[in-house]
């Protein structure tokens, strides 16, 4: 009877210590986190809203911090923060040269390829792309987002991808369907709609991107303890919701 009153006792006092919210790191002195990178539809919209801007947002405001977007083409992204004139660039899913990621997914979803339906014929994966033509834009894909051999091509816009599969001239453009989505809208080559088709070909997460630094250290752990957090409090799926994307699996 002793040893079961102190096993009650044990897990009456456990509980209230394992509901308990581990608390947030300190900021320090970083009172702003500097964010750079394009203007991607849903996700960084030029209005201020998106998926990258809430979430941002509300993981920031978690302690009272500022957060400052200006918009740049990737690569230009990437040499603000190695050169420490921004804080992080969102997103990737490597490392590009010199950088480091956060260890939380802000976005995690699947890649597609946009093509032509005779050209290509029957749809298989992977066999349908071994051997064929593909492009994507700059700094977007290597060949390590594709399972076969394929010669690949990079451009300037997803526009221009699109186009060059719609004119023949290339076998597949390779992005996010959100993206390719895009694309289509602001295409300008006429065409129909039910000659070509979509198809998922990989999955990958996107995470923000950072430089190896004390402060790109210290911002990393806000972000990724700021995500962690609003995850477990319930507050970061309807943000998700809000714009039509899952949440990552890492987060659920």
């Amino acid at each position: 009877m002793r040893i079961v009153c102190w096993l009650l006792l044990a897990l009456c006092l456990a509980a209230p210590a394992a509901g308990r919210e581990r608390p947030l790191p300190d900021p320090g002195d970083i009172t702003a986190v500097q964010v750079v990178g394009p203007s991607w539809s849903g996700f960084t919209n030029l209005d201020g809203t998106g998926l990258y801007h809430e979430i941002l947002s509300a993981v920031f405001g978690l302690y009272g911090i500022g957060y400052i977007r200006e918009y740049a083409p990737s690569e230009r992204a990437y040499h603000m923060v190695r050169s420490e004139t921004a804080d992080m660039m969102t997103c990737h899913d490597k490392p590009p040269r010199g950088l480091m990621l956060a260890e939380t997914p802000m976005y995690e979803g699947d890649y597609h390829v946009f093509f032509n339906r005779r050209n290509i014929g029957a749809w298989s994966m992977p066999g349908s792309l071994k051997d064929r033509s593909i492009a994507w834009r700059i700094g977007y894909y290597d060949e390590g987002n594709i399972p076969v051999p394929m010669r690949h091509k990079e451009l300037k816009s997803g526009v221009s991808a699109l186009g060059m599969v719609v004119l023949g001239r290339i076998d597949f453009y390779l992005d996010d369907l959100n993206f390719i989505q895009d694309s289509i809208r602001k295409n300008t080559i006429p065409f129909d709609m039910a000659d070509f088709r979509i198809e998922p070909i990989g999955r990958r997460g996107y995470f923000p991107v950072l430089k190896d630094t004390a402060r790109g250290r210290k911002i990393r752990e806000l972000y990724d303890q700021g995500m962690r957090h609003l995850a477990r409090t319930g507050r970061l799926e309807p943000i998700f919701a809000r714009w039509g994307f899952p949440l990552p699996a890492a987060l659920r």
